[in-house]
Formats: C-alpha cells, structure tokens, sequence
C-alpha cells in the first residue's frame, strides 16, 4: 500500500505494510539512502508486514514527495517527518535508516526522544572527521549537466559500480534511474548530510548513553570511491549485524536485512 500525508513542507509519499497503526503491534518506520527512494525497500517491505506495521518514506526532494527548502539541515528534515509519523498516528516506533537515511534516522530518533523511539537500526558508522566531511559535502554530488552523448548515464553507472560492484545490474539500473529521474534535486541533501555527520556520530553516543538500544548493519565492505575506503567502526553498546553485500541490501541481501530488522523491531 501507499500514500500521501501533508506536511509543513508539502506532501510527502510513503509505503506501508502490515496490520493497521490502531492495532497496537510494533512498528518499524525506514528511511533511505540518497539518491533513491522508499522504492528501495520495496523487496522486503511485505515480508516486513508480516512481523510488524512498516512504513517507508520518501525523502523530501526524492522519490515522489515533495521538495525540502533550500539549505535545509538534517534537524530540519527530521522535523517534518516526525510532523508525519504523528500526522498518521504512529505512537512509539523503531527508527532503520540506511546511509543518508541513518543520519536521518538519528536526528529523528533524538528529537522523538527515547520513550517514543526506544530502538534503531542504522548504517556503519564512520568516526567524526570535520575536514572529509566538507569535502564531500562539496565534492560528492556535483551538478550533472545532460549532453546529446548520453555521457551522465555513464558517469552515474560506474559511480555505483564503484559503490556497489558488477553483481547486481538491476540495482546499477535503478540507482541510475531514480537518479536521472530526479536530476534537477540530485544534490540538494548531500551537503547537509555530509556537514552533518560528525554531529550524527555524537548524537549516536548520546543515544546509547540514554539507553537507546542501536544496532548497526556493517556492509562486508565500505568505501565513497575505489580509491577511498572506509574502515568499519564499532561504537561502544551498539550492536553489529553483518551483511554479506555492499549495500542495497533489501534486494541484496533481502533475508539478512529482514532478520535483522525484525529481530529488532518485530
């Protein structure tokens, strides 16, 4: 199923699964990675239903929701979707976000409070680092000019193998489709989620100080570019959950990305 609900910052589109909000079940809310869409956990979100109720956005600026302002920052976002979790009558929740998403996530989670979102699943987190983060606050989403030779497809298809490797072409495809798609807002979160990161990292430690129970899915291998890769990070009192692939991991690796939602939310 999916739908719309209103917002300060217009309407933004989500999925759902599993019994109604009013049933009183556990609920799971998922937010994705940049520059895709709720479309992402499309794979698992039925088997989802089946343990929880799930609801997957689309950030602002993406999918099918509508634009944030310009130069609006991470607490900004989070704002207006928790606007919209309350708008549909989600009560207290667990907070999965991946990548832009996890950032997301966090400041969602720090606004909610730990009452509300007592549990969350994030992306591997990377130890603060002021200087690489405004370069590619900067740098990892330049405007990407469309020419007669077709030449963007290329760019953003090996930008992704760089990502994601060879082994999943459909991927490769949907994370070039969705990206042309939606072209003219490309580029409008990665400076805030960049600038924001090592402030993500300290609301994590604040989290896990105040008792909110973390667990972070590790990719088997993490890196922005094939020249620049990252080092796994464990934050103390968090817990790590393993995947087999690099990312996308919904279509990727569906069965380990369920059970490591559902072992925590479900």
């Amino acid at each position: 199923m999916r739908g719309y609900v209103d917002t300060d910052w217009g309407q933004l589109h989500y999925r759902t699964s599993g019994p109604a909000v009013a049933d009183g079940g556990p609920v799971a809310v998922l937010f994705h990675e940049s520059p895709r869409s709720s479309l992402v956990y499309e794979p698992i979100m039925a088997a989802l239903g089946e343990y929880l109720t799930a609801f997957a956005f689309d950030t602002p600026g993406f999918g099918l929701s509508d634009s944030a302002p310009e130069g609006a920052t991470i607490p900004e976002y989070a704002r207006i979707f928790l606007q919209a979790i309350d708008a549909l009558g989600i009560g207290g929740f667990t907070a999965v976000g991946m990548k832009t998403g996890s950032s997301l996530a966090t400041s969602v989670v720090t606004l909610a409070g730990k009452d509300r979102v007592p549990k969350a699943v994030l992306y591997a987190l990377n130890p603060p680092d002021a200087e690489k983060s405004e370069y590619w606050a900067v740098n990892w989403a330049p405007d990407l000019p469309v020419t007669e030779d077709g030449s963007i497809f290329d760019y953003l298809w090996k930008k992704n193998v760089g990502l994601y490797g060879t082994d999943s072409p459909r991927d490769l495809s949907l994370c070039v489709a969705e990206t042309v798609v939606n072209l003219e807002r490309y580029n409008s979160i990665y400076p805030a989620v960049f600038r924001f990161g090592p402030t993500t990292f300290e609301l994590n430690e604040k989290l896990v100080a105040a008792g909110v129970a973390i667990t972070v899915i590790q990719p088997s291998a993490e890196q922005m570019t094939p020249n620049d890769p990252l080092e796994f990070f464990h934050l103390p009192g968090t817990t790590d959950v393993f995947m087999p692939v690099t990312g996308q991991f919904a279509s990727r690796a569906p069965k380990e990305f369920l059970e490591a939602i559902v072992a925590v939310a479900g």
